[in-house]
């Protein structure tokens, strides 16, 4: 199949752990699904859903470490009552540096947005400026017994990994709503699934994550 492959860069990067709210804040060390779809919609200037096209992408970083970080606290007792100010507080966000990230898209049209984002890309906070470095239209081939690696793709038992739960998408409402949330396991080194794609170019393994909207059928 016919795809656009996509090389982003960032100095560095952050992807939170949503159960972490205050003091050390890790990281994953692969960005989740979300984290693409969020990216790919402010290339866009709109939102662009699981639905709309399949990506698949690679991740590396050359090393993480840790940085403190100021945050102002607001609190409410009501919906009724103003919002107050609570005071500052201070946490250790651990972040990766010397990004690299590979995304595979199937929609060619897409080139147009990512050759001119409409807003600011990021890989995690406002700090954590990304660039597009690179374009190209490739050819991926699917075959059988793929090499993956530095990815996630959906957990089935078969392939080791770090093992989350995380919402593949969210809604564009003002209160973001998480969207086919699904088990999933980061693949940090070099697995086989039994069915993938194929990139000739840099000899590497794509798992295109492809999703059937229930709503139309």
């Amino acid at each position: 199949m016919d795809a656009l492959r996509v090389e982003i860069h960032a100095l560095t990067a952050s992807f939170r752990y949503p159960m972490f709210a205050v003091s050390y804040q890790p990281t994953y060390r692969i960005p989740p699904l979300s984290t693409i779809y969020g990216l790919l919609s402010a290339a866009k200037g709109e939102k662009v859903s699981i639905y709309d096209l399949s990506v698949g992408y690679t991740f590396t970083s050359k090393g993480r470490g840790v940085d403190l970080e100021r945050i102002l606290e607001y609190g409410g007792e009501g919906k009724k009552k103003p919002v107050s100010y609570l005071g500052t507080n201070i946490v250790r966000r651990e972040f990766l540096y010397d990004c690299t990230l590979n995304i595979y898209i199937s929609d060619l049209n897409f080139k147009k947005y990512l050759r001119n984002p409409f807003y600011t890309l990021l890989l995690g906070r406002q700090a954590d400026l990304a660039e597009v470095t690179k374009i190209d239209e490739i050819e991926l081939i699917q075959k059988e017994n793929v090499e993956i690696c530095n990815t996630i793709i959906p957990f089935d038992g078969k392939v080791p990994g770090q093992v989350i739960s995380l919402p593949s998408d969210y809604t564009d409402e003002a209160e973001r709503k998480p969207v086919e949330v699904r088990t999933y396991c980061i693949v940090e080194t070099r697995q086989q699934i039994e069915e993938g794609y194929y990139d000739s170019d840099l000899n590497i393994g794509v798992y295109l994550h492809i999703f059937n909207d229930k709503s139309k059928k």
